[in-house]
């Protein structure tokens, strides 16, 4: 969870608790997973990371194009939710935590009671709800929890993929018109998520979620070689020289900031102070504002996102993320903190941002290219597992050829490149974080870096050559390691016995 809503839910909660809401140690536990979920659900489908900040209509698609075709009512959102949300409203405008280019709190208020009557009868109108939650209800309705065995969860979806189409209109309903390939199609489930995958495809669940490695469909841990790492404490302090890049970017905003700094009505650096906020992060001058330069664009959302930066309405102010940066430089951290924040920071880099033009049949590419990255790591992880740099090209190729049956529809080419173009970006950001170390780049390309630096990347990864080698760095291996563990991987450490695995907890719905 971004570190922004972490804390935010943490004051939500002490602030509820404070006001009487919340009269026990249970009803606070519910009140927090409560407000989760929808700003959970908020970020990731509705792509609106940031809790603070709430436009006109904004109430309205959380419940009606969020909670109502995607969630499952396990946290008794049908009844409790808009008054969760009306209660967090609340707290933002008295905490002084309402982002300056939110609307006022008493609109707001009135598109929660506008729903009051119409979000609850939405929530049971099957004609709205999207796959997972159709299929979830169907198995909550045969008796099957949805913490139940992967095993038990596969027997479902192997009955369901018997029935005939008239048999799955029973659980899908207005779904199959909209999309005739769900009467056809292999249905599988893994870790809270639902797809579906087209007939011709393999029943393979690694198609669908790249971090399980057998290709049978079932949930069959993948198996990758054993590495060396350093210990914790050494690679902390890997962290405030090799991993220093984008925290030293992050710390330079927290100094800018000083005391007294104000921001605009869009929450962003007042046009006349861009100057110096770039000249601090040694960027070339842009254009007008923030948007003229997306290399600050970024930096400034991630100081926002990581707390590292606090908007209280038009004012900004250091937060806790500043104070945690400023120990891991100095080497003073503590070693599982500071790791912690570089992963959790590494982990905000390989998300890819929304593409500025995408092609009709891209709505929904910026979801299409999010397992691309994650499982190019596997491959650099298993390539260089004995420390030898593999070939870059080499590497995406290996990518396209497992990944051709996830090429969207329409130009073949056009997807593949868009994909490799993703890795080379998402590389060239871990390369700045410490996570990865690229070789081989040509003199002549390390010449475009003012142009590239504009954007945020680096110029091989603008201008492709032939030839690079990739390695993964001591902070990478542990990184991607700690991300195959949490996906229920086999990655183990030379010389040690099998590793706990740790999982996370369950997703919400996908579409």
């Amino acid at each position: 969870m971004p570190r922004l809503q972490q804390t935010v839910i943490d004051e939500f909660v002490q602030w509820a608790s404070a006001a009487g809401l919340v009269l026990s140690a249970g009803a606070g536990t519910e009140w927090r997973e409560r407000i989760t979920i929808l700003l959970q659900g908020r970020a990731q489908y509705l792509d609106r990371p940031d809790p603070t900040r709430w436009r006109s209509g904004d109430v309205h698609d959380l419940f009606m194009t969020y909670v109502v075709p995607r969630q499952v009512d396990n946290w008794d959102l049908a009844a409790q939710g808009l008054d969760t949300i009306r209660a967090f409203l609340r707290f933002l405008d008295a905490a002084d935590r309402l982002h300056p280019a939110s609307v006022r709190v008493p609109t707001l208020l009135k598109e929660v009671d506008r729903l009051g009557a119409r979000y609850p009868v939405a929530m049971s109108d099957m004609s709205r709800w999207r796959l997972a939650k159709r299929v979830f209800h169907a198995i909550l309705a045969d008796g099957i929890p949805l913490d139940a065995e992967p095993t038990a969860l596969d027997a479902w979806a192997q009955r369901f993929n018997a029935r005939d189409a008239e048999g799955r209109r029973a659980v899908l309903g207005e779904l199959m018109d909209e999309r005739p390939g769900y009467a056809t199609g292999h249905l599988l489930i893994h870790d809270g998520q639902v797809a579906m995958l087209g007939r011709g495809a393999p029943a393979a669940k690694h198609l669908a979620w790249p971090d399980l490695g057998c290709d049978c469909g079932c949930e069959q841990q993948a198996q990758f070689p054993p590495v060396v790492l350093p210990e914790a404490a050494d690679l902390a302090k890997m962290v405030a020289t090799d991993g220093a890049g984008w925290l030293s970017r992050l710390q330079a905003v927290a100094a800018w900031v000083g005391e007294g700094k104000t921001v605009d009505d869009r929450g962003e650096p007042r046009k006349a102070d861009v100057p110096a906020l770039l000249a601090a992060l040694d960027l070339p001058a842009g254009g007008r504002g923030t948007s003229g330069t997306p290399a600050l664009t970024r930096i400034w959302r991630l100081a926002i996102e990581f707390d590292v930066l606090q908007l209280r309405r038009t004012r900004v102010v250091a937060g806790s993320g500043a104070n945690l940066i400023a120990s891991a430089l100095a080497g003073s951290g503590e070693p599982g903190q500071v790791l912690d924040f570089w992963c959790d920071l590494a982990d905000e880099l390989l998300d890819p941002p929304a593409p500025a033009a995408v092609p009709k049949n891209g709505e929904h590419l910026r979801d299409w290219l999010r397992p691309w990255m994650p499982r190019f790591l596997g491959i650099l992880y298993t390539a260089t597992a004995t420390g030898e740099p593999a070939v870059l090209d080499t590497m995406i190729d290996q990518l396209l050829d497992e990944y051709e049956r996830r090429l969207p529809p329409g130009d073949p080419a056009l997807f593949a490149g868009l994909a490799a173009a993703v890795v080379r970006n998402t590389l060239s950001d871990l390369a700045d974080h410490g996570a990865v170390a690229v070789a081989g780049i040509d003199d002549e390309v390390n010449d475009q870096q003012a142009a590239a630096a504009a954007i945020g990347v680096a110029p091989w990864a603008l201008h492709p050559q032939p030839g690079l080698t990739a390695n993964l760095t001591d902070l990478g291996r542990y990184l991607v390691r700690q991300r195959l563990l949490a996906e229920g991987a086999h990655a183990p450490l030379a010389g040690h016995a099998d590793d706990a695995r740790p999982t996370g907890p369950l997703d919400a719905v996908l579409p």
